[in-house]
């Protein structure tokens, strides 16, 4: 599991921005998974995230033909880190990830993606590094394109249905206004999160002198 966790009442560390260029081996590539065609749906609030981080940051999404995808980028500290929205199906989302992910040299233990959680109810989110995709369409195809289980994932609730058979509905129903309004109230405190995953992700390693 990752080393930290926040709920909405705790306070996080925004980085400070640096002019320093960064190298390769300190980009990150933040991944706001989703069903294109649905933007607005519950499938899809990675990547409504991932435009609010863009928007605390003050950069713009544009759309890369060759990766079937929208990239921005920012810097922080000695970090690079470039936002990707795909534009696939969610179980195909991979494919851009892929490409990023080689086009800008990205280590993958360096992506992390945000994404939709089922099991988690609206208005709480979790990190979790590595482990079971829980059946997410998207998580699964980007572990088996990257060859790679262990990303690190920020996990955003969205609760199941009462009638577990009406899941695939749900998910690419569009979050009601009362919904909506819960998202936006506690973006800042997800946001804050992704820059603390990227804070960690970067820090050089502790070494403790044992006696």
């Amino acid at each position: 599991q990752f080393s930290f966790s926040l709920t909405s009442s705790e306070t996080s560390t925004t980085l400070v921005k640096s002019d320093t260029p960064p190298s390769p081996n300190n980009r990150v590539l933040i991944v706001g998974l989703g069903n294109y065609p649905a933007p607005r749906s519950r499938h899809s609030v990675g990547q409504y995230l991932l435009h609010r981080i863009a928007e605390r940051n003050s950069v713009q999404l544009s759309y890369k033909r060759s990766w079937k995808a929208h990239l921005a980028s920012f810097h922080y500290n000695d970090a690079e880190v470039f936002l990707l929205k795909t534009k696939h199906f969610m179980n195909l989302n991979g494919k851009s990830v892929m490409k990023a992910v080689s086009g800008l040299q990205i280590n993958p233990t360096h992506v992390v993606l945000l994404h939709d959680e089922l099991d988690l109810p609206l208005g709480k989110f979790k990190v979790k590094h590595g482990g079971s995709a829980n059946g997410h369409n998207g998580v699964i195809d980007t572990q088996e394109r990257l060859k790679y289980n262990d990303i690190k994932r920020l996990r955003i609730g969205i609760g199941r249905p009462d009638n577990k058979e009406d899941v695939m509905d749900y998910v690419l129903e569009d979050f009601t206004r009362n919904e909506r309004s819960q998202l936006t109230s506690m973006k800042e405190t997800m946001i804050d999160t992704v820059h603390q995953i990227i804070a960690v992700m970067l820090s050089p390693p502790i070494h403790r002198k044992h006696t």
